[in-house]
């Protein structure tokens, strides 16, 4: 018996440590789970597995979509692509980085083949550059679409000036005669360079330069160089004025 006695007596002793131990290991918080715990996190599962089922739900409704998207462009890519090349072509056209053809005129402005008065002042007789450019214009404003002088290709920052009896276009120098042709229409133009007072008439009648007007039929203009184009300064506004 008194073996016995000391057995659980031990016994009683190390489960009263573990009791200890484990209290001490809670932080003194309870060894148990509340049913209101246990319905909580069961709550709060089933609410999460409704959101995954959602987000899953939204996710192949926006891969529908795209897919019908896809179908969309390309049903549409055949026009879609054909607007922007058109719409690239007027582009070139406008900057001049494309040859050109079409009805209009072509103009031959020279140095005036008459005798000249020995009192005379002979810069009146010959080709200078605001001859030239004064011509450009009065084309311009005749609805000239495209122009060349001499074969050159004027655009946006062509140069037209003398450089002693030569006259430099875009920085070449070309001798008289000068060839300067226009697409648009013919018309138009023929009517801008022979109208009353227009300024290559007053050029023949009374300075005796060499001006003649005829009209094409069809008029080859070449492209700018393929120099590319540079801004320095000018750059994107940020908004249209």
């Amino acid at each position: 018996m008194r073996v016995k006695t000391i057995v659980f007596f031990a016994i009683g002793i190390c489960i009263g440590f573990s009791i200890i131990a484990q209290a001490r290991s809670t932080d003194g918080m309870n060894l148990f789970v509340s049913r209101k715990t246990l319905s909580d996190l069961e709550l709060s599962v089933e609410n999460e597995r409704a959101e995954i089922d959602n987000i899953r739900k939204r996710t192949e409704e926006a891969v529908q979509k795209l897919g019908e998207y896809a179908r969309i462009m390309a049903d549409a890519d055949a026009g879609l692509q054909e607007s922007l090349l058109s719409e690239l072509s007027v582009y070139r056209t406008l900057t001049a980085s494309t040859a050109v053809r079409g009805p209009g005129v072509r103009v031959v402005l020279s140095d005036s083949a008459e005798d000249i008065p020995p009192w005379a002042d002979i810069n009146a007789f010959i080709v200078h550059d605001t001859d030239i450019l004064q011509i450009v214009s009065d084309l311009s404003k005749g609805g000239a679409e495209a122009i060349s002088i001499n074969g050159h290709r004027i655009y946006s920052d062509s140069t037209i000036y003398c450089n002693g009896y030569t006259v430099r276009i875009n920085d070449v120098p070309e001798a008289r005669p000068f060839v300067i042709e226009a697409i648009g229409d013919p018309a138009r133009l023929s009517a801008a360079m022979i109208g009353p007072n227009s300024y290559g008439v007053l050029l023949r009648e009374y300075y005796g330069l060499v001006f003649r007007v005829q009209v094409e039929p069809e008029v080859t203009l070449p492209a700018r160089p393929d120099r590319g184009i540079n801004f320095r300064y000018a750059q994107r506004a940020d908004r249209e004025l």
